[in-house]
């Protein structure tokens, strides 16, 4: 990986409004997740729009933590819809939903309730989207499709601008 390459997991410089985080499981797999893969490659400009963490499974304390004002998006693979679909929820609508997303990196606690506890121990509303990409399983024994890092980065950075823009 070059200098360029390198996305930070942690923010950096001035706090942005937009915060991306990339699920998978970065420290005990061979390659990188699908959202890990797409957000370490998204293009400087695009970077520079949001703070982007690579995390495992998400936890309610990273969007506990976020600074007031900001806005989520949490990027991960999903089980529970057909392979190659994109999926974008906004965060509120996770909840309740008659058939959850099964997130690929949330194997101990559903998202939909990280995103509902998260939301009780914030002082203020929890703002952003869910992208998620279909498949029929994880395997991170072998690089993720170039076409699935490819969906999700262009769904991902339409998500950026969304947000941005709003």
């Amino acid at each position: 990986m070059t200098q360029s390459d390198h996305v930070p997991s942690r923010p950096t410089g001035a706090p942005r409004s937009i915060v991306v985080f990339a699920c998978g499981d970065p420290a005990h797999a061979e390659h990188d997740s699908i959202a890990i893969a797409a957000c370490k490659t998204l293009l400087p400009s695009d970077r520079a729009r949001a703070d982007v963490k690579l995390v495992g499974p998400l936890r309610p304390e990273h969007l506990r933590d976020l600074p007031p004002g900001a806005k989520a998006i949490i990027v991960d693979t999903v089980t529970s819809i057909p392979p190659g679909e994109l999926e974008g929820v906004a965060l509120i609508d996770l909840s309740g939903r008659e058939d959850p997303l099964q997130a690929s990196s949330a194997v101990e606690q559903r998202l939909d309730e990280v995103v509902a506890m998260a939301q009780l121990l914030r002082g203020e509303p929890l703002t952003g989207r869910f992208v998620g990409l279909g498949v029929d399983s994880v395997d991170l024994n072998k690089p993720p499709p170039i076409d699935a890092v490819q969906a999700m980065r262009s769904a991902v950075v339409s998500v950026i601008k969304e947000l941005a823009a709003s």
